[in-house]
This record gives structure tokens, sequence and C-alpha cells, in this order.
């Protein structure tokens, strides 16, 4: 029973990593590094995001870097008119950097304890599940950003063309975040 529920558990979490390997870090690996000729400030200011820029991301040149701030100003727009779906993504987001690591250290501490080990792997898989299933169904959500972002970044006029498509190649990325 706890062998099915593993093995179960696991396809949503081993698509949804295979996924993300694929279609976001090999894509950032590539472009990603790349220096553009704009701050995120100005970059923030050239997209209407009106936002507190991430710590991580002030004073950075990257593609990857601007492919953020547009992806967070494209989310500022889209709350205006959707709200809850774009508080449900970010909820999703939230809910798989917390909840990974989290019950991870919950099921060693359970193990130390003295319960099963199996149950507590079991637990572990169906939490992890659960939350690639929440990152899979705001995934419409999040390419509905990406466009917008997009479309922002188009209209943000960036000086360098190439900039502006590495850009987007990390917009469209980052939406597998």
């Amino acid at each position: 029973m706890w062998k099915i529920l593993i093995i179960l558990g696991l396809l949503p979490v081993i698509a949804y990593w295979l996924a993300r390997y694929h279609l976001y870090r090999k894509t950032l690996e590539a472009a990603g590094g790349n220096d553009c000729r704009i701050s995120t400030e100005d970059f923030a200011e050239k997209v209407g995001y009106s936002g507190r820029i991430p710590r991580n991301l002030q004073g950075k040149r990257s593609a990857a870097s601007l492919a953020e701030i547009a992806m967070l100003a494209a989310y500022q727009q889209l709350r205006t008119g959707h709200e809850k779906l774009v508080t449900m993504r970010m909820r999703a987001d939230s809910f798989a950097q917390i909840v990974a690591p989290f019950s991870l250290l919950v099921a060693v501490f359970a193990i130390i304890v003295g319960k099963q080990a199996l149950i507590c792997l079991t637990a572990v898989v169906m939490v992890n599940a659960a939350a690639a299933l929440m990152k899979f169904s705001t995934r419409a959500i999040a390419i509905h950003a990406a466009t917008v972002a997009v479309e922002l970044v188009r209209r943000a006029r960036i000086p360098r063309q190439t900039d502006e498509a590495l850009i987007e190649t990390c917009t469209r990325a980052i939406s597998w975040k």
C-alpha cells in the first residue's frame, strides 16, 4: 500500500522536476547570464513596475534578473483584473518553496523518534506531489503572465534588440520556475 502511494506520488514530482530542468534551468543557463545594457531599477521604471525590487535583483544587469522584473510587473498588472488567480499562483510558488524542505525535516525527525521510515517517506513524497500538482495547475496563470511580460518588454523599448530577445527568452522560461 505505502509503496503504491510512493510510486503514484513520485509521478508528478518527477514530471515537474524534469520539466523544470529542461525548460527553466537549461534556458537560463544558456541565456540568463548575458549582460544587458540596462539595470533592474531602470528596467522596472520602463516596464511600469512600481513595487519593491527584491534585494537579490537590485543593481543586476543580467537577462534573467530583468526577466524576473518583467514577470513581477506582469503579475502586478494582472492583479488588477485577476486578483484571485494571481494570488493562487503566488501561493503555489511559496507553498512549493516552503513545504519541500519542511516536510523532509519533519520526516527526518520522525524517523529519529522511531516512526516507520516508509510511512515518513510516503508523507514526504505525497506533500511534494501536492506541491507539484499545485504548480502544474497554476501553470496557465504563469504562461499568461509571461505573455503580458513579453508585451511589457516590447513596449519598454530596450536599446538593443538582442537584449530584448534574451529577456523574452528568459521570461518564457521563468514561467516554469
